[in-house]
């Protein structure tokens, strides 16, 4: 296979032209790792996707996380497009749609009585953190380094960023991830790293009456997968209720993709708010905020203000309705993360007999391979910052992107399995890792 392929560079010249960057998103732009331009896609089908010359990729970036049943998912379709047919795209009225597919959502998440759509995954973020100041009547925010949580103002800080910028790391400094974000609002956060109990007890504990809200990825998917340690998320639940501290779970990532109802479900932690998006309506532009009756009802009690003429509109209450019904399914979580283990485990064999210390983290579903043995897997973003400068990854993605298996670029990122990927594609896929792992 070519790398890359021609008409995609073609068409990168020309997309300069009239897009910012070339781009729609940063995620897909040279800056982001896919060098020297985007891949320019022609279609995808299930777990396959082929690009504008025609090459053929089995698909673990899965449009970040968002297509859990793959590439044009029949069911789902045949929903919406029934949807815009029989009954049209938006009426910005009430609709028997959105009480269906709530009503799926809050049996999914037992932490979530109450629930309201959004658009994306960072508009979410937004009405929680704006729910939890109105409830708790404080300000800060306590996020984590590593941690992204969308592009607002107000919590983009401190996602990926220099180390050497960034202060001790029993006091980190934040840091804005854009310029033209208002740097008063560092008094209204207080960052910290992930994964040490001790640290976030000294600081709830110091800062109880300031603090509105602690917001957290439950398992740290933007950072390569890095799992919780054991007992961390059981007390961070427990100091932040024992302190009147609303605690936000993200699983815009989670959600939906590494179980029915996400990682509170599969660690038996009931947050008060959770945030969801990607997985929850197969490749449709859906979002939600759900959590306990009595933080949800200060909307309807006209205390917090939560509008949007494209929430809850009729196409994304039918695929998320419609998402859930597959989801719900006998064995289907089961099989995408036996497939997925079955792909990790033997990346870190192949990576193995080419003599390369390596190990995963994350869950079957959603994981990362990364260059080092297991007991020196990173617990948080600063200790996976050395892991990526010295990390053999990018020669490993361009290999597999030139022998059709199509993954994230950075070490940062994830692969991500779908319902639709077969042993098939796992077995193709690990055939091509063997030439493609570094040596």
């Amino acid at each position: 296979m070519e790398f890359y392929t021609n008409q995609s560079q073609n068409m990168f010249i020309e997309a300069q032209n009239f897009l910012a960057g070339g781009v729609g998103s940063g995620t897909r732009s040279p800056s982001s790792g896919w060098i020297p331009s985007p891949l320019y896609v022609d279609r995808g089908e299930g777990s396959i996707l082929w690009d504008v010359d025609g090459n053929r990729y089995v698909d673990y970036l899965m449009a970040c996380g968002a297509l859990i049943l793959g590439h044009r998912p029949k069911a789902v379709i045949e929903r919406v497009v029934e949807t815009l047919q029989k009954r049209g795209s938006i009426f910005a009225l009430a609709h028997d749609l959105e009480i269906e597919a709530s009503k799926k959502i809050c049996q999914a998440f037992p932490s979530v009585e109450k629930v309201r759509f959004d658009n994306s995954g960072t508009d979410a973020v937004q009405r929680a953190i704006r729910l939890s100041r109105a409830y708790t009547g404080k300000l800060k925010i306590v996020r984590f380094e590593g941690h992204y949580h969308g592009w607002s103002d107000q919590v983009h800080w401190s996602n990926h960023f220099p180390l050497e910028i960034a202060g001790q790391r029993e006091a980190p400094i934040p840091i804005p991830n854009s310029k033209g974000i208002p740097e008063i609002l560092a008094q209204t956060l207080i960052v910290l790293p992930w994964n040490d109990v001790d640290l976030l007890e000294k600081t709830i504990k110091k800062h109880k009456d300031e603090i509105a809200c602690v917001i957290t990825e439950p398992i740290l998917g933007n950072t390569g997968g890095i799992m919780p340690r054991k007992g961390y998320l059981e007390a961070m639940r427990e100091l932040t209720a024992e302190n009147e501290i609303v605690l936000i779970f993200d699983e815009v990532l989670t959600g939906f993709r590494v179980a029915y109802g996400g990682v509170q479900n599969l660690c038996n932690i009931r947050p008060d708010l959770t945030t969801m998006a990607k997985a929850m309506a197969a490749g449709f532009p859906a979002a939600a905020v759900g959590g306990k009756s009595e933080i949800m009802d200060l909307i309807p009690k006209g205390e917090v203000m939560y509008g949007g003429t494209y929430n809850s509109n009729s196409i994304v209450t039918s695929a998320v309705s419609a998402t859930l019904d597959e989801l719900s399914r006998s064995g289907v979580y089961e099989e995408m993360n036996r497939r997925g283990k079955k792909l990790a485990n033997g990346l870190v064999e192949i990576a193995h007999r080419k003599g390369l210390p390596a190990s995963w983290s994350g869950v079957g579903t959603m994981f990362q391979l990364w260059f080092c043995e297991a007991d020196r897997l990173p617990q948080d973003y600063r200790e996976s910052v050395p892991l990526q400068k010295s990390s053999p990854f990018p020669i490993l993605w361009q290999g597999l992107l030139e022998r059709g298996v199509l993954v994230q670029p950075k070490q940062d990122n994830l692969f991500l399995m779908s319902a639709a990927h077969t042993d098939e594609d796992i077995d193709y896929s690990l055939q091509e890792a063997e030439d493609a792992m570094p040596t």
